[in-house]
């Protein structure tokens, strides 16, 4: 059988990077999808191909209507993909004072469409794989700065939730929740660790961690339907 590709969405910057890198360190080739920064992902796929594996970049705006099913049954004709990685994100803040659903729409499209369809269209192509769904520890709150942003999360992690009981066992799906881990535009690693001091653990995280987990959920044939928080207890 051809060597496993792992598809990434969001994976020229951040965390979609550091688990893109992981994926192959383990020996997966990688789809690098990207929306604006095709320098960084062909920069990556350079970095990917450096350590061994092959690496393609492939291009998707999520904000836009897209045919996922025609995307990922091109892809798969060609490629054997065994993990879908749903990393892409937008994040700004929006709250109760802002009008009309504009920015509703657009964060349940990006935030949450986008892995709703890509999820139904590998399983419709795909005989079997991995899902690893990234969500955020605010999914567990409700006091929020972020409230389209929070909405998208939380539905996020409850299709999480109903994949993995409806999709097994051909398919284990899991989501991975971070917390203090990269600062937000604009910021800097001050800003995370004043933050710190109100958690559990009272410190910051880093991307190796969440590395950590992905090989944890992609290598453990017996886990489905979790939601790993790694957040230095936040979301308690």
């Amino acid at each position: 059988m051809a060597t496993p590709y792992a598809l990434v969405t969001g994976s020229s910057d951040r965390v979609g990077k550091a688990i893109s890198l992981k994926l192959a360190q383990m020996g997966y080739n990688l789809v690098l999808h990207y929306n604006s920064s095709q320098e960084k992902a062909e920069k990556l796929k350079k970095e990917i191909r450096g350590l061994g594996v092959g690496a393609q970049v492939l291009k998707i705006d999520f904000s836009k209507e897209n045919n996922f099913e025609a995307i990922f049954e091109e892809l798969s004709n060609r490629l054997n993909i065994a993990v879908l990685v749903n990393c892409a994100s937008d994040f700004y803040k929006s709250s109760f004072n802002d009008p009309g659903v504009e920015h509703l729409h657009h964060m349940l499209r990006v935030n949450f469409e986008s892995a709703y369809l890509l999820t139904k269209a590998f399983v419709s192509c795909c005989k079997k794989g991995v899902i690893i769904n990234i969500i955020d520890t605010k999914a567990a709150k409700n006091q929020t700065v972020h409230l389209d942003y929070l909405l998208s999360k939380k539905l996020l992690k409850e299709f999480t939730l109903v994949s993995a009981f409806t999709l097994g066992p051909n398919f284990r799906v899991n989501g991975i929740a971070p917390g203090l881990i990269l600062p937000p535009k604009g910021k800097d690693e001050s800003y995370l660790e004043e933050l710190a001091k109100n958690i559990p653990l009272k410190t910051v995280g880093n991307l190796a961690q969440i590395q950590q987990a992905v090989e944890f959920i992609v290598t453990n044939d017996f886990l489905t339907g979790q939601i790993i928080y790694i957040d230095g207890g936040e979301h308690l």
